[in-house]
């Protein structure tokens, strides 16, 4: 999947994203408040809208009263995907005497396209597949989630299941319970079907990697030792807990061995900056094409000595993975070219996204420092709020 256009209309506050184009690496920058997180998680918002599974439900009832539009490539075929969804009204029923508060279903209408080609048409009266009628079905879902076993539909399911946003933030600090490895074996070929799992977790996929593909494992290590030059070596290993061996099963997590200290460092203790490397790492290295990967201030917890391997890791990957990152870092501004810049502005509730690449101030070949200081002294930068 890679998303080509998306805009907002939101209920809260009134707040509208206007259309905005997005390419294969999109950092958005502008000043604090102008809207980047809010664009960020929206785009996540519309996934969990299209997935509907029960784990992003405070994700779904935070869309309420929304509508948007986005449209993406996969597969080499273009889709727009356009919804209105119910707002909170919080309806009273009565059950056994007892008042309770009753939402509408979420959808109220929804279009999809394919090319031209339209493929869905659905109202609270009607619901049309390829131009036919067929029972209305649950509006509690979008017609994604509920038609992603038809031919025509499950690939937009598999579209929106290869978006990549919490598993990157939860950096899980106890290992995970692991039995026998012969039960995974049958499920994986390659490390490319490991990396394309999104269900597993940090620690299972390094387990995986480190057993039975050692040489994408390394590559792993190799990337990070080169941020963290102490570190002489990576791996996963039993963590010592009492009970820790349970039932066949054990705890395993990532561990560092630290030059000029004798015992490996278990990932609990292991500072913010190289779990959050390292979570980069195992996710995104062999995280299939298609994948798009969302980040809120890419900068957040890594320190200044990572912030070169972090951001040189992520822009080797922008050919396969699509990034939708925000960042106030000045490094991470500077070393990404502008051509990759979004600056984000918003006048009142209406936020509006303008490429870099079209402002004649930052069109000319300049150093990195020099592109920066132009940046942050652009109008729609200085001004990036307005009442």
């Amino acid at each position: 999947m890679r998303i080509l256009t998306f805009e907002l209309q939101g209920a809260q506050h009134g707040w509208t994203l206007e259309p905005m184009a997005l390419d294969a690496f999109n950092l958005l920058v502008g000043v604090s408040g102008a809207g980047k997180t809010r664009i960020v998680r929206a785009i996540e918002r519309v996934c969990a809208v299209a997935l509907g599974s029960k784990e992003m439900e405070a994700q779904l009832e935070a869309m309420r009263g929304a509508s948007f539009a986005i449209s993406f490539e996969h597969e080499g075929l273009t889709y727009r995907w356009e919804a209105e969804l119910e707002p909170h009204v919080g309806r009273v029923s009565e059950d056994h005497g007892a008042l309770h508060t009753v939402e509408p279903p979420l959808i109220r209408t929804e279009r999809i396209y394919q090319g031209q080609r339209p493929l869905v048409e659905r109202t609270p009266e009607r619901f049309l597949l390829n131009g036919h009628a067929i029972p209305k079905l649950d509006r509690a879902r979008s017609a994604i989630g509920v038609l992603k076993e038809d031919p025509v539909m499950e690939p937009l399911f598999v579209a929106f299941s290869r978006c990549i946003f919490r598993a990157l933030e939860n950096l899980p600090a106890r290992g995970v319970r692991f039995g026998p490895l012969e039960e995974w074996k049958n499920r994986y070929e390659s490390a490319a079907d490991i990396g394309a799992d999104f269900s597993l977790s940090l620690h299972e996929k390094a387990e995986l990697l480190q057993e039975w593909f050692p040489d994408a494992f390394a590559g792993i290590e190799e990337a990070f030792l080169e941020a963290f030059p102490t570190i002489e070596r990576i791996r996963i290993h039993q963590e010592n807990y009492p009970n820790h061996v349970e039932g066949g099963l054990c705890i395993m997590s990532l561990a560092v061995k630290e030059s000029g200290v004798d015992d490996w460092i278990s990932f609990a203790d292991m500072s913010s900056g190289m779990q959050r490397y390292l979570s980069f790492l195992v996710h995104l290295s062999f995280a299939p094409p298609g994948t798009v990967v969302l980040i809120d201030e890419l900068e957040s917890s890594l320190g200044v000595n990572c912030l070169p391997a972090v951001t040189r890791f992520l822009l080797s990957r922008a050919p396969d993975l699509q990034f939708i990152l925000t960042s106030h870092h000045p490094y991470i501004i500077e070393q990404i070219p502008p051509t990759h810049w979004k600056i984000v502005t918003r006048k009142g509730s209406r936020v509006r996204v303008l490429d870099a690449a079209t402002i004649p101030a930052m069109a000319e070949d300049r150093s990195h420092l020099d592109r920066f200081t132009r940046l942050i002294n652009l109008p729609e930068y200085e001004h990036g709020v307005q009442g």
